[in-house]
């Protein structure tokens, strides 16, 4: 998965926005409050996302256990928002309460439950006044804003962008409306990408994911009104790679101090090309379509590429009633790789052979997932499907019985269709002489090989009698000697 978010701004900011906050790696000598510096109390709660409600209060310290005690002042919220609830230890009541913890390697938290107070309008604000007093160590005071209201971003949605060529570049643009009660105060931006993508550009505001085009980008001097959709800028550019069939983007935005949005993994790197900005855009010229909620939004990117899938056959023989194993399936030889794909096998059983042995995965069946292959016909055809690399040999392994004579044969088949619009789209196939293979069931004459049971047998009883020559042998060359 290629992921993509776009962010501008210090470690230290990164903390205030509130958004990706990670565990500090770097113990501080004494508590230290790492608190975000603004909280939203939603007027909708009916409609808020799950969570949106819990306030954090975060400290690190030097890492060793002790008990602690948090007192909360909430005198300064009255008529903006009201506590409501808080974790263990707390006994929460207006207008000031303690908390009880214990303090764990290095990391302490209390989650405290906030709601907007009952007459409270957008933008009405208070402070709340806390102070963390660790056993044997100095207090450490702290304060952070309440706001009635919260900003909502939404980002625009489609359903897929126009068919795009292997190796040239495509534009595609990105609009964000604040759908909520508040200005948004600093937005970050994400952009995932999957199924063989790159970004012709990295801006020197974005941070990216080592080994990857994964990015995130806060703006902190951005403000979006409420009702105000912006648009941002420059335009992302994108490249498809050569095996790209039909790859995604996903991408969505978020204010500061809101919770939402994610972190980023591994080691980050700075971009060099021109800064990421957002430019208001007149309301005549708004996208039509914007996603409901705060969750990225998906779009397809349909790349106009082939992929050869060539069916892989097999041939047994033996006598009547002998047990064999063959392994049928396909190769795709390229150059395209679907990522989101029904690669369907097809095999039909040779009329004079019968299937004793089909795939079948105990993890699969323990997870109520349907098994790869499954029966039609009263067991004379199976439908198998699996996902394969470039190059990669996707194979099933069957048992079949020799039944009678009978040279009819039996085939595999290979196609594709595409699972994500356009869905059920077929793949296209440069050579599809070679979709079809055969699968051929012949009984041997006598003396003949006579399947992979007797075989074996034959097998085990030719080395039991050459390991008897040897013995005798050695005995004589003992004895003689």
């Amino acid at each position: 998965m290629l992921s993509v978010v776009v962010c501008v701004v210090s470690a230290l900011a990164l903390a205030d926005c509130g958004v990706g906050l990670e565990r500090p790696t770097k113990r501080a000598a004494e508590a230290r409050d790492i608190s975000q510096k603004y909280f939203y109390a939603t007027l909708h709660p009916a409609t808020a996302s799950p969570g949106s409600d819990t306030l954090p209060l975060r400290f690190d310290h030097d890492g060793t256990t002790h008990r602690a005690e948090i007192a909360v002042d909430a005198s300064g919220l009255d008529g903006v928002a009201v506590i409501a609830g808080a974790a263990d230890g707390c006994k929460p009541h207006e207008p000031s309460f303690t908390c009880s913890l214990t303090i764990h390697d290095g990391w302490a938290e209390v989650a405290l439950i906030v709601h907007a107070a009952p007459g409270a309008r957008a933008g009405d604000s208070g402070v709340l006044h806390y102070t963390l007093k660790p056993e044997g160590q100095p207090a450490v005071k702290g304060r952070l804003t309440v706001i009635a209201g919260r900003p909502e971003l939404r980002v625009n949605e489609r359903g897929a962008l126009r068919t795009s060529s292997v190796g040239k570049a495509f534009g595609a643009p990105i609009f964000i409306r604040n759908t909520g009660d508040v200005p948004a105060r600093g937005v970050e931006l994400q952009i995932n990408a999957s199924g063989g993508l790159n970004l012709t550009t990295r801006h020197a505001n974005c941070r990216y994911s080592k080994g990857s085009t994964a990015a995130r980008c806060l703006l902190p001097d951005t403000i979006i009104a409420p009702g105000e959709t912006v648009r941002v800028t420059p335009e992302q550019r994108w490249r498809p790679h050569d095996d790209a069939v039909d790859p995604s983007l996903s991408y969505g935005a978020w204010a500061f101090h809101t919770g939402d949005g994610a972190g980023m993994p591994g080691e980050l790197t700075r971009g060099d090309a021109a800064s990421l900005s957002l430019t208001p855009v007149p309301a005549r010229s708004e996208p039509v379509e914007f996603s409901t909620g705060s969750d990225l939004t998906r779009t397809q990117v349909p790349v106009r590429n082939d992929s050869d899938y060539e069916a892989i056959g097999a041939s047994l023989r033996g006598e009547v009633g002998s047990d064999h194993r063959v392994r049928i399936g396909y190769r795709n030889n390229g150059p395209g790789r679907p990522q989101e794909a029904e690669i369907r096998t097809v095999f039909t059983i040779p009329p004079g052979a019968k299937v004793m042995k089909a795939p079948y995965d105990a993890e699969l069946e323990e997870e109520m997932l349907e098994q790869e292959c499954r029966a039609e016909g009263g067991g004379r055809r199976y439908i198998c499907s699996r996902n394969g690399r470039v190059g990669e040999d996707v194979l099933f392994e069957f048992t079949l019985r020799v039944m009678r004579k009978d040279s009819r044969p039996g085939s595999v088949g290979v196609s594709g269709r595409l699972i994500e619009p356009p869905k059920g789209s077929r793949i296209r196939d440069p050579e599809p002489d070679n979709n079809k293979a055969v699968v051929q069931s012949t009984v041997a004459r006598e003396g003949e090989d006579r399947g992979v049971r007797i075989g074996w047998v034959a097998a085990t009883g030719a080395l039991t009698v050459l390991g008897l020559t040897l013995f005798i042998t050695a005995r004589r060359r003992r004895v003689t000697g």
